[in-house]
């Protein structure tokens, strides 16, 4: 995977982790473009996090905007999520990438080797995988990816279920329709209550999620090793200036049933009971007028933007 990108992916929990007690959406003015100006009022490591991932990002070279709905103020922590994505495809060229994902995030206050994540959901990458199909891909780390962590399976991590029928870099047949069929790509990550500990990762498409596979208890330390500090859902894309990329699928929200969704949203806690998400949640969007999301009904919000945003 595009390094760059990875390490932006890395950017959106630990902004949004750092202030767990905001409760409210960010305001348009805090989070107008890929290096906010409400970020000279915080950390210095989210500072040097941003600066790390794009040293010349005041240039505007390949700048990467998110649109997400999170949970991220619950006392006892999360211990694992159940969603529905819609997916979708498109003829993206080496340079532009698109995604809709979950992050689940361990930590985010401190250095950046104490950032902990797993990330989870379907993809359209050409640099990664040298193709412009919609793929099923992972991201781990446990120190912000300066020893640990990796792109689906390059290094020891997600450990494939035996005989599951898929596995993290693999491709989709088919994709969704705008106003059309839909292909829906059914996840559930949740922790095991039992022995191993371990963060269980289930996956159906159009019909109820599998077990696939596992990231080991082992691989996380801290607070990550038992549950995590908050989980966001939405869409991320990358790509130069002058050649944007579409996210969810290339529709704003406002144009209901043709824009990509989430939807049967719900979080699990610590008992393994999943409840369903009926308020809506905290959101950032980094560059609303191009990619932004609605606000959450009954489980369900839309999310995305135009192919020729700016």
């Amino acid at each position: 995977m595009d390094r760059r990108m990875l390490m932006v992916a890395m950017a959106l929990p630990l902004l949004l982790v750092t202030d767990a007690s905001r409760s409210h959406p960010w305001s348009q003015q805090e989070v107008t473009d890929q290096k906010p100006r409400a970020l000279a009022n915080e950390t210095t490591l989210i500072r040097g996090l941003i600066s790390h991932i794009s040293p010349d990002a005041d240039s505007g070279a390949n700048p990467t905007y998110f649109a997400h709905h999170g949970a991220e103020t619950s006392p006892d922590g999360y211990y694992g999520f159940i969603a529905t994505f819609d997916l979708y495809g498109f003829a993206l060229k080496h340079g532009q990438g698109t995604a809709g994902a979950v992050w689940i995030a361990g930590s985010g206050a401190g250095p950046l080797s104490g950032a902990k994540t797993i990330i989870i959901g379907w993809n359209v990458l050409p640099a990664e995988y040298g193709d412009s199909r919609t793929h099923f891909f992972t991201i781990w780390t446990d120190d912000g990816f300066i020893k640990t962590g990796c792109f689906n399976t390059k290094c020891p991590g997600f450990q494939p279920e035996k005989g599951a029928h898929i596995a993290p870099g693999d491709a989709f047949e088919h994709v969704s329709t705008p106003n059309g069929g839909k292909q829906n790509l059914n996840l559930k990550v949740v922790k095991d209550g039992g022995a191993s500990g371990d963060w269980l990762v289930y996956l159906g498409l159009n019909r109820d999620p599998e077990l696939i596979g596992r990231f080991p208890r082992s691989l996380f330390t801290g607070v990550f090793a038992d549950k995590a500090v908050a989980i966001r859902f939405g869409g991320m894309v990358s790509a130069p200036v002058s050649d944007p990329a579409p996210m969810g699928s290339g529709y704003l929200p406002a144009a209901g049933g043709a824009a990509a969704s989430i939807s049967n949203i719900q979080l699990i806690d610590r008992n393994g009971r999943a409840s369903p998400v009926t308020q809506d949640l905290p959101k950032l969007e980094s560059k609303p007028d191009a990619y932004a999301v609605s606000p959450i009904e009954n489980g369900k919000f839309f999310y995305g933007g135009p192919k020729g945003a700016k």
